[in-house]
């Protein structure tokens, strides 16, 4: 997606954006760009991060979650390096930071689940 020009980018936020209006009824579109925009780097992201830790988990590693981490840092790093290259795309920071929290999200996902499958982890229902 980073490599597509702000043209194309925004045509298909944009339609995520239209529908989202006219099912709730908001006039403010620029804020729900916003939503749409940073929700699809957390989600990317910590897609990303459970991929790398149902792949790397596998190989058995010593702090395979570190390496999990580590590695969706540096594509976070350098996907937003490469858009300074893309036409009408820029580099910014804060959308790193919106990455490390879908890395967050995917890393407590992970061991939450993980947990459950091999009953390190109880839940117990009321």
């Amino acid at each position: 997606m980073s490599s597509l020009n702000s043209d194309v980018s925004s045509n298909q936020s944009g339609l995520i954006v239209n529908y989202i209006s006219r099912i709730f009824s908001i006039n403010n579109i620029d804020l729900i760009t916003y939503i749409v925009r940073k929700s699809a780097h957390i989600f990317e992201y910590f897609v990303l991060y459970a991929l790398f830790y149902i792949n790397i988990k596998e190989l058995k590693l010593n702090n395979y979650e570190i390496i999990c981490i580590i590695l969706a840092i540096v594509y976070s790093l350098t996907d937003e390096l490469h858009q300074l290259f893309v036409s009408g795309r820029a580099c910014q920071p804060q959308d790193i930071i919106i990455d490390l929290i879908g890395i967050l999200i995917g890393y407590i996902f992970c061991k939450f689940y993980y947990n459950i499958k091999y009953k390190k982890l109880k839940l117990y229902v009321i």
